[in-house]
Formats: structure tokens, sequence, C-alpha cells
């Protein structure tokens, strides 16, 4: 008895020590644990978003995938899901769940392994917000103090508001709403009990419980799921058994990519340079921009369209691939089962747990074909004809018109001019009309006409794999053949069987190599309303608007003629365009410049010298004005560009962006103001909060250019490059020339007389109607624009503007190979920017370009530039008041003396080209 009592004295020593060493560590903790006030404002991280200006998503992209959901809005279902899977008696306890420890500790030792946790949702919730992740006893201690200290603070309904917008559930989602949408495309109030148990089930394990990963894990996982909502009365018994039963269909995870890439990627890196990387990922932006997404369509549609054709004229580079025909069975199985994949936007599990996808082949969809396919074949008489395809085939529904397939050659015709193929065991046709073009593939500069493709067989044979676009989904054999052949085949036995079978009408395509950038943009606001800077972003990332350089050639031209109209030129001055050796570093060395034609067309006007692209007049235009006028202007229009001090660059022999080109545009119908470029209208965090602000806008702009300019790409940059004068150059100059009228009224903002931009638009108006750009007057009656070629065909523009947009399209190779004779800017860009223009015209109207005040018309003699007289053709030119033709006010500054500019010798044609 004696020792019994020092053993119970003993025992309550030890358990007092025990008890107050648990409260000394506790209350340790305690003082070492996390504020939790935080959760009141919890603020997970969010994707941010990049919008167009009319509304459209062109990206979502964050660290975490996550949308936020309020609690009141989750359905009952998926709620009790998380509980009975996580933690069924949280709404029993206050925190910590002793009950439900205890029983994991059974659970896990009879099992020899960790098979059930004791950690409620709100301990979660702690570990997960609070705490890090790691397993020690240390966070376990912290994680029950701060689940109890949370119940005290905050309601259940808040707590699983905080739990279910915090979980990771596999495949990059964040939150109950994410994975909902990621998993089935369904918003929570569409959720099944099936799905809602499929979903509660990941969050233990989610890449092991995966449905994509490990089907079979998922399935039994969910199983669990159901069964404890079951004993936990929150489902049926029906409703547990139609949910093992449920075929959960699976969204099929594609690839989200950028709309408008180019720009979207443009704009996303430039909302990083102002609220920082970090910060953009997951703070929930949204960016407004200023693009305009259905011209933005169109523009991408005609820069891929323009791409294809110029690649076709020159040549055809032959099959993708050949197959043997005995294996076409094969193919076409391939063909049809990637094609249903690709077409599905979801899958299923097989009791095997095979993926099922939404569109199937038919258990006898081949051998249907193969049979109908030798049953027709059979009442023919010639083996050079091809049945037509069968109407109830499925693979129908899912072929789209004008989209790229590879296509199997199965007969060539030469009398018949066509060629039948095979688009995955649909019969098609390509007619003479939609693969004449495919002539031998020779890519030169010099002048090689080529006849149309009129034997197929010359160019394909039998079992090639070959690229081909579905024109049409139901013509006639007889349609497809060629026209003086249709007789013939009319008096066939085969016509009869064959005059009513369906075929594709197909055209012969190929991926072109030539790539194209457009731009376009307000020349009011400066806002960008649509960029291309690649045939397609998907394969190539580099932003040829942006970030090549490349030679203008005579797209240059206009600004040259800008600065002459400021220096006392007018519309109808006369230039010689005569052959002349112009002196080069020494006596010995001549540049012998030439127009595109090789002819010389003697005295003309300065307008006709632009409308026509003349080179002699352009380059004697800036002899006379001299570098530092040229300069002068340029800088002061804010033109950016490694330029050659020298007369070259009157050609354009210089590189330059598509953008700085278009801003230099830009002056002409906005009346004279300088441009910068804006796609970003508005930067808001989740909270309101604005990062971007119009009065920071010209700051900004100003930078990105800079920053353009020091990373785009110059191939040909010249050795030879004038620096431009950071040391108050341009100042001295404006002061210098002070009295030129045209320069007294000019600021930061007004960099050009907004009477010598109208000229100007006038002047270019004349190359649409009457030179070099004549097939944009399909376009519209009131625009203006330039052409531009550089040598070998290696880089072609066209530059334009209506009175509200200014668009400019480049095409080339971006390893300044030629593209290939003819490919100047009149064939190769001006069909891009014709069609783009056509779309923005329908979007903005048309209207005339506004005459300011101090412009006068007068009737002149377009050939002599002379005022015009009696019945002779006559055209109505605009001046700036006082320097029409009969004016005697015109200013002293401008008066020259006679033969005042300098000049080489002039020299007979043959003296010229055999010098």
């Amino acid at each position: 008895m004696k020792y019994f009592k020092r053993l119970v004295v003993l025992m309550s020593f030890l358990v007092l020590i025990g008890g107050l060493a648990c409260f000394s560590v506790l209350v340790y903790f305690s003082f070492t644990l996390p504020k939790i006030s935080s959760l009141a404002d919890y603020n997970p991280p969010i994707k941010s978003k990049i919008l167009s200006k009319d509304g459209v998503i062109l990206y979502n992209i964050g660290k975490q995938n996550r949308e936020l959901v309020e609690f009141d809005d989750i359905p009952p279902r998926v709620v009790d899901a998380f509980l009975s899977a996580e933690d069924s008696n949280f709404y029993e306890h206050e925190g910590v769940d002793y009950v439900g420890v205890l029983r994991a500790f059974v659970a896990n030792i009879k099992a020899g392994r960790v098979v059930q946790g004791g950690s409620t949702i709100t301990q979660q919730v702690a570990k997960s917000l609070l705490l890090t992740s790691e397993r020690s006893i240390t966070r376990k201690i912290k994680d029950f103090l701060l689940a109890q200290k949370i119940e005290k603070r905050f309601n259940k309904k808040e707590i699983l508001y905080l739990y279910l917008n915090q979980v990771y559930l596999g495949g990059g989602y964040y939150g109950i709403k994410s994975a909902f949408e990621g998993y089935f495309n369904k918003e929570l109030s569409e959720a099944t009990v099936a799905e809602s148990a499929l979903i509660a089930g990941l969050l233990v394990a989610p890449g092991k419980y995966s449905p994509y990963r490990n089907p079979q894990h998922a399935k039994t996982r969910q199983a669990y799921v159901l069964g404890r909502m079951f004993a936990n009365k929150k489902i049926t018994k029906e409703e547990y058994q139609e949910a093992l039963q449920e075929k959960i269909k699976y969204q099929l995870r594609k690839n989200s990519p950028f709309l408008a890439g180019y720009f979207t990627d443009w704009v996303r890196r430039q909302a990083i340079d102002i609220v920082g990387e970090e910060n953009f990922l997951t703070n929930g932006f949204t960016v407004q921009t200023t693009l305009n997404y259905e011209l933005q369509k169109t523009a991408e549609e005609s820069i891929l369209e323009g791409a294809k054709e110029i690649d076709k004229r020159q040549g055809y580079k032959g099959p993708v691939g050949h197959i043997d025909l005995e294996k076409l069975d094969e193919y076409i199985e391939k063909f049809r089962k990637d094609l249903y994949k690709d077409k599905s936007n979801y899958f299923t599990l097989t009791e095997d747990n095979e993926r099922e996808y939404e569109i199937q082949m038919q258990e006898d969809e081949l051998e249907v074909l193969k049979e109908f396919t030798q049953e027709q074949m059979s009442k023919l008489y010639s083996s050079r004809f091809y049945t037509g395809y069968n109407s109830e085939d499925q693979l129908l529904k899912y072929l789209e018109k004008d989209k790229l397939y590879k296509a199997v050659v199965l007969r060539l015709d030469s009398r018949m001019r066509n060629i039948i193929i095979s688009v995955g065991g649909v019969t098609g046709v390509i007619p003479y009309h939609h693969y004449r073009w495919a002539h031998e593939r020779a890519i030169t500069d010099n002048v090689k006409y080529w006849g149309y493709v009129k034997n197929p067989n010359t160019i394909l044979k039998k079992g090639d794999v070959i690229q081909v676009r579905i024109t049409d989904f139901s013509t006639k054999l007889e349609n497809t053949i060629y026209k003086t052949y249709r007789d013939d085949f009319r008096r066939m036995k085969d016509y009869k069987h064959l005059k009513d079978q369906n075929y594709l009408m197909c055209a012969l395509e190929q991926e072109p190599e030539v790539q194209a950038a457009l731009m376009s943009l307000n020349p009011f606001t400066g806002e960008v309303v649509s960029m291309v800077g690649g045939v397609d972003f998907d394969k190539s990332e580099f932003n040829r608007a942006l970030q090549s350089k490349r030679q203008p050639g005579s797209a240059f031209k206009p600004l040259l003629f800008a600065a002459a109209l400021e220096n006392g030129y007018l519309p109808n001055t006369i230039i010689l365009d005569t052959p002349e050796a112009l002196g080069g570093a020494n006596q010995e060395l001549n540049w012998k410049p030439r127009n595109y034609d090789g002819k010389f067309k003697g005295p003309m006007t300065l307008r006709e010298a632009l409308e026509h692209s003349r080179n002699i007049p352009t380059i004697k235009l800036a002899l006379d004005l001299g570098m530092d006028k040229i300069f002068n202007f340029l800088d002061r229009i804010d033109f950016h560009a490694d330029m050659p001090n020298d007369l070259s660059i009157s050609l354009g022999s210089f590189g330059v962006t598509l953008l700085e080109m278009i801003r230099a545009y830009s002056i002409f119908p906005n009346g004279g103001k300088k441009v910068l470029p804006k796609s970003i209208i508005s930067i808001t965090d989740r909270n309101g909060k604005e990062y971007f602000f119009q009065d920071d806008f010209a700051t900004q702009s100003k930078l990105e250019l800079e920053k353009l300019a020091r990373e785009s790409k110059d191939e040909n940059r010249p050795e030879n490059v004038r620096e431009k004068n950071e040391n108050g150059k341009e100042h001295n100059e404006f002061e210098k020339e002070a009295v030129n009228p045209y320069l007294l009224n000019l600021n930061e903002e007004q960099v050009y007389d907004p009477r010598l931009a109208y000229i100007m638009t006038n002047l270019l108006k004349g190359v649409v109607h009457y030179g070099t750009g004549r097939r944009a007057l399909s376009t519209s009656q009131f625009i203006g624009g330039k052409t531009g070629t550089t040598s070998s065909y290696v880089d072609a523009w066209f530059l334009g503007f209506s009175q509200n947009i200014v668009t400019g399209v480049w095409t080339g190779m971006d390893d300044n190979r030629s593209m290939g004779w003819p490919e100047t800017g009149t064939k190769a860009s001006l069909p891009i920017w014709n069609e783009y223009m056509k779309r923005s015209i329908q979007i903005y109207g048309e209207r005339d370009f506004q005459m300011p005040p101090g412009i006068v018309n007068v009737s002149i003699d377009k050939k002599t530039g002379e005022l015009a007289t009696g019945s002779g053709p006559k055209f109505l030119e605009s001046f700036v008041e006082g320097t029409e033709p009969g004016s005697n006010s015109k200013n002293n500054y401008f008066k020259k003396e006679e033969n005042s500019q300098e000049s080489g010798a002039i020299l007979e044609d043959d003296d010229f080209f055999n010098n």
C-alpha cells in the first residue's frame, strides 16, 4: 500500500511536469504564430487578362490558374463532397477534430502506413495560407494552435470560402471554380455528384489521382468519396449508384494560344515593364488595349493569303510525302483517328480505362467505306476514273472549307487536266485552274516567264501526299474536267454512272517560305488598330513589324518630297529625269543611278516624279536639299533609323522598321502632328487601382520606341551610319531656319506644316490614281499611298492611308533572299493592303482629306506645270496660298539663283550605260 501511494504521487508529479511542459510548449509556439488577421484580406494569386478594345479576351496569364467564387455561389453537393472527403465533422469541431485524429491514428496503425489524415479543413487552411508545407512536429503544433484561433475569428462559411478557393486540384488549377472549368468545361452550378466527388478526391494527391494520368486511381478515389457522402447521408442510395455509373466527360486539354499573337505578346512585355513581372502574374490585372479584333482577324487572314500567293508565283516545292497505295487504308484510318481526336472537345473512360473521344470512328466505318468504293469502282469501264464519295460518310461533317489537309494522289489525267485525290477517304478533285500555278520552283530576280502547268503528271505521281484546300464540298466530276475535253467525257460509257457522283473541289497548296507583316494605327491618337508580325506566330515569334529593320526602297521617297516642299519646292516644280553621273569621293568614282524601267523621261513635275517613283529626280532633289536639311526634317518628325550620311538614303538604302514607316506617314493625314504609338489604354489591378495613366503615355511611348530601336534587327546596317545629334543640333537648325515660313509655328507636337501635309496627301492620292499604286484605287477614291521595292526583290512595301487610318505592309524573306521576279510592292504587298483596308473602310467609313486654311486650287497643265490655258488638258493642283502659279507673293526665302543646283555631267543614254 505504501509503495502504491508513492507510485500515485510519482505519476501525478510526472503528469504535472508533462502538463507544464506541454503548456510551456503551447505558450512558446503561441507567441511565434503568424497573425491570422491577414486571412481577412485574402488576396490569392489570380490571372491577369489582356483585352482588345472591343472586349475580346486576347490572353489569360498568371502563375496560378484561379478564379475566385463566393461561398453562396457554390452548390451544396460540391461542399458536401469536400467535407465528406476531408472533414466530415467540420461543423462540429472548433478547429481540431480529436476523434478524427484518433480514428486516423488507428487506421494508419492497422494499415502499417499513412492511409488517412487527421487534419481538419481549418488546419489545412492554416497550413496553406499561413504556414509552409514542411513535414515536422513544429509545423503540426502550429497548425493545431492556428486552427483554433481561426475558428474563433472566422465563421464556418468564411473558412470554407478560403479553403475552396485556395486548394490545388492538379492540372494547374487552383480553387474549385477553375478546376471544374478545366476538367469538365462547366460552371459550378452544372456540377454533378460524380464530378464533385472526383474533384474532391484529387485534393489529397492531385497527380496520383488525376483522371488524365491514372484513371483507375481516380475512379477508386472517386468511389471512396462517394461512399463517404453516402455514409454521411449527403446523397441517397440511388444518387450514389447513379454517380458510380456516370460516364464523366473530361475536357481535352488543348493549348490556348495568344489571340493576335504578335500584338498581345508586345502588350504583355510592356505591361510587365510597367508593373513588374511578379505583380503582373499574380495580381489579376486587366489590360485594355487599342486593338480592333475584327480588323485584326482580317489582317491575319490577308497576311497568310498574301504570303501564299507570293510563294506560289515562285513555283511548287513538291509533295510533302509519298505512300504505297496498297497501304492507303492504313493511311486513311490514321487520318480519321487523328482528325476525330483533334475535333473532339472531351473524352470519357471505358470500363478498361481507355479513352473514348467525343468523336469516335464508327465500328464499321472503314469497312463501309471500302465496300462502297469497291462497289462503285466495279461499275466503271475505265481505270482512269475514280468514284465519288459516300454522302453518308461521317468524316464530311468534320472537314472544313478553306483549311489545309494532307491528301493522297489517286489519279492524274493529262487530257482531263485534273488530279483525283483522297482526303482521308473522301474523294476530291483538283481541277486545272487550281494546280496550274505549280511550275518548277526557281527563285530568281531575273525576268523569267513561266507557262501554266497543263499536264499534272509533270509535277505529281500516284501515291504522293500533298497539301490541299477544300474550296467546295460538292461538285460534279464534269465541272473539274478541262473545257475542251468535256464533250468527249459525255460520250464515254462511264459518264452515266459518274455524272451524279459528288466530289470535293480542292486546290493544290503549300506552306509559304516568304514572310509578311502588317501594322495599322490611328494617325490622330496613335492607337495601334492591328498588328501582324509574321505569317504564323506559333512557328515564329519574331515580330517583323517591330523588330526587323528592312530597306524601304521607294517607300521612303514621300518623306524626302515632304522635306522638299518645306524648302520651296512645289507640286509643279520641274525636275529633270535625265542620265547623269553624280560625283563620288574622287572624279574617277561616279554613281550612276537608274530608274526601275531603265529609261529617262526628261523634264517632269515633282508630282509626276513621285507618282511614277522616278529615281533620278528623287536623287537630284536630295542633292539640291543637302543632307543637313533632310536630316533636320527627319529628326524633327522623330524618325528612328540607322541611315548612311550620303545620297543613297534617297532610294531607301537603310534599315527601318514597319512601325517607324507608318509613324512617319501619319503626319500626312493628321495635319503634320508627331505620332507616338499607343497599344495600351489602361492597366488596372484586381482592386481597380490604375497603373497606366494617360499623362504618362508620351513618356512610356518614347521609352518603348527607344527599346524597340535597340532590340530591332538590322542585317544590312551601313558602316557610315549618321549619328543623331543629341546636344541641340535640332534646336540650332530650327533657329537657323526660323525665317522659313513653314517652320515658324512648329513645336514638339506640330512637326510639319498642316498645309504641306495636305499637299502631301494630295500628291500621294495621285500615286494611287495615276501612278504605281493604281491597284489601290479599287479600295477607295480617298486614299493615298506609296509602293516600295528594293534591289533584287528582297523587300516589297506598300504604305498608305485613309483619313482615319494608316496602314503599312512589308513582304520579304527573313534571310534577305530575293522573293523572286516580279515581286514588287505593287505585286506582293499592295494586294494584302487592299484586303485589309477594304474592311477598315467598312468599319471606319471613308471621306476625303480635309483641306486646311491657306490652300488654293489652281488648274495647271500637268505635264508642264504651268497655268492651264485654252482647251488643253487640265489638272486641279493644290498649293499653299501665295505659291500658286501667277502669284507674286512668294517668300524671298525660297527664291533661288538660276543654275544653283549642283549636279554631275548630263550624259547621252548610250554614254550613261556604257561608262
